[in-house]
């Protein structure tokens, strides 16, 4: 740039405020019309500047869809955040159960984990209102409780692996209970329950292609509480119990039969010397001599051998 073009420039807002010296302001009109550079910054100059509309006040709806949108961003943030937290917190729970829950199954003895201590009920809440003895040796009980509870399981023939294919008399029969809840509309309410539990059972197992006979035998029968130390035997070897009477011993081959157990049943009226088994068959509509079938049939160890839940 011209040394004369920055004089003329830098006077040119002079110029425009009319306040220059004549010999001043005739300088700047003679430069700036032989400079075109100079004329063309004089003419931008000169140009008004554009008017800047002021912006139209919102309305109250936008401002109120405005605020909304701002206050669903902070709840998408905060929830994201809560979410975390929860998060967070809920695996530290996760793991404080998993270590309680270690620590007690190291020093307590007979303990079955936290959740079973929330799920049962003690054994001190049961009593046995009967308990007999059938014809066949089984065992004949009912089970009574102040509150109403459900059955959680009846665990047979509980017996160590290795004795499981071999015969033994240790073996065990445990049953637990839980506290029914209102919400449980599918759970069988009880406030009395009756058992039927084989003592014997036998069967043949095959190994190494040699098959052999086995009888495996119950030492105990027994309600377990909260842990596996609260327990309450309903029998045990060498208890003496009291002989069924004709009543039990009909409402337990019904339960023979209901369960499918045939062979029992009809073992048990030749046991209590009836011959009219229509008598005691006849409520189940079922007759001995079709149902029972061939005497050479075989009979199915496990289920010949399970205990019965009567309802």
């Amino acid at each position: 740039m011209k040394k004369e073009c920055a004089v003329v420039q830098d006077l040119l807002v002079l110029y425009e405020d009319d306040v220059l010296k004549e010999e001043s302001r005739q300088m700047v009109e003679d430069h700036i019309r032989s400079c075109e550079a100079c004329m063309q910054l004089y003419d931008s100059a000169r140009k008004p500047l554009p008017v800047i509309e002021k912006a139209a006040e919102p309305s109250e709806q936008d401002q109120e869809g405005a605020a909304v949108r701002v206050l669903q961003r902070l709840k998408k943030r905060m929830t994201y955040k809560t979410g975390i937290f929860l998060g967070v917190v809920i695996i530290c729970i996760y793991f404080a159960v998993i270590l309680v829950d270690d620590i007690c199954g190291r020093n307590i003895e007979g303990y079955s984990g936290l959740s079973w201590l929330f799920r049962s009920i003690p054994s001190e809440n049961f009593h046995v209102a009967e308990l007999y003895q059938l014809k066949n040796g089984d065992i004949y009980c009912v089970l009574e409780s102040d509150k109403e509870f459900a059955i959680t399981q009846v665990a047979d023939w509980v017996m160590p692996l290795e004795e499981q294919t071999e015969t033994t008399d240790g073996a065990k029969k445990e049953l637990r209970f839980k506290p029914t809840l209102f919400w449980e509309t599918n759970t069988v309410r009880l406030d009395q329950a009756r058992f039927i539990f084989s003592l014997e059972r036998q069967g043949t197992v095959t190994e190494d292609g040699k098959t052999k006979d086995i009888t495996q035998s119950c030492a105990d029968i027994s309600v377990y509480g909260k842990t596996n130390k609260d327990k309450m035997t309903i029998w045990e070897t060498g208890q003496k119990v009291e002989k069924a009477p004709t009543d039990i011993e009909e409402e337990a081959i019904r339960a023979y039969l209901e369960e499918g157990l045939y062979a029992k049943a009809v073992q048990e009226c030749e046991n209590m010397g009836w011959k009219d088994y229509e008598k005691v068959f006849g409520d189940a509509g079922l007759g001995w001599e079709t149902e029972y079938g061939n005497e050479n049939d075989d009979v199915n160890f496990a289920k010949e051998g399970n205990s019965i839940i009567l309802h």
